[in-house]
């Protein structure tokens, strides 16, 4: 279960919220910021209808003389429609001598409370493993065999399948910098381990730089047109019966724009120069992650990363 908490709206309106993704559900917990004000006035529970173009099913429970049971409907009805599991959502929301136009400023907050939850669910989502998820089989050459479950390709020995390793680079000449990003703790493998600045595999018929743009849009917000600097093909293992077993295109790309990291896939971001990746590589100041070392280790590719920063071969 994953468990985030944020606070929407301003002044009178601001309320906090608390929501737990169980991977198969959510709850909702929304409450007036104002001190002595958080109460439970109402409980909703959502069920998506499963007829494309529904909506969900709600129920309630509400505390005789409170209002909270419109809130908690709409919150509860728009996570569930959006993404298609039960929701529970619980509100105690108060205004003083509540206009009209307060009715509407607090259904409105509640409007905005619904997608952020939807966007903390769908972020929390990508980040997780669904052990069911495809990865994509490749041989030797990167000749692609079929697909796998993606448990079963990072179980014991592996097998090997298609990712992508995307290296963002800012600045140009003497001030490029690398990026490199700290996975996230709860990532399955490698999680909290300094990397590349994003990774991850295609889906079943998506070209790999498809993807590589995709997930590089997903992680950091940053489009970039990115340019192929070769490939490695690798295992390590993680230690616990699970391992990497890959074969990897990787890319770079430039950028200057700000960055919104997506935190439930990225703890850290890191701008390295090319001069201080040989200690990086040693193990100074710490480890890579071993796709990481492996392939900046290569001297095609780095070769390649410096003409493309301009900083001709190293």
């Amino acid at each position: 279960m994953e468990t985030r908490t944020f606070s929407v709206g301003e002044g009178k309106f601001k309320v906090d919220v608390t929501m737990v993704d169980t991977g198969r559900g959510v709850t909702v917990t929304v409450g007036s910021r104002a001190a002595g004000a958080a109460h439970v006035g109402a409980t909703a529970q959502a069920i998506p209808r499963p007829e494309p173009g529904r909506t969900a099913t709600v129920s309630i429970l509400a505390v005789p003389c409170h209002r909270d049971e419109i809130p908690a409907h709409d919150i509860a009805a728009i996570v569930a429609t959006a993404l298609r599991v039960p929701v529970t959502a619980t509100c105690g929301i108060h205004v003083d001598d509540a206009s009209k136009e307060d009715i509407a400023q607090l259904v409105d907050v509640c409007r905005q409370v619904g997608e952020r939850v939807i966007e903390c669910s769908e972020r929390i989502r990508r980040a997780r493993w669904d052990d069911q998820d495809g990865v994509v089989t490749v041989d030797e050459t990167g000749t692609v065999t079929g697909s796998v479950e993606r448990v079963e390709a990072h179980a014991g020995d592996g097998i090997l399948h298609q990712a992508f390793s995307i290296y963002l680079v800012e600045g140009e000449g003497p001030d490029a910098k690398l990026l490199l990003c700290r996975r996230a703790a709860g990532k399955r493998l490698w999680g909290g381990v300094l990397a590349d600045t994003c990774a991850g595999h295609p889906k079943e018929g998506e070209a790999l730089a498809a993807a590589a743009e995709r997930r590089l849009k997903e992680e950091t917000g940053a489009t970039a047109a990115l340019t192929s600097l070769g490939h490695i093909v690798y295992r390590e293992d993680h230690g616990d019966g699970f391992c990497e077993c890959e074969w990897c295109e990787v890319f770079c790309g430039r950028t200057s724009e700000r960055l919104h990291i997506n935190e439930e896939e990225i703890s850290e971001v890191r701008r390295v120069s090319l001069a201080e990746l040989d200690g990086y590589l040693q193990g100074r100041p710490e480890q890579l992650a071993p796709w990481t070392r492996i392939a900046l280790s290569d001297p095609a590719i780095r070769a390649e990363l410096a003409r493309f920063a301009g900083q001709g071969d190293q």
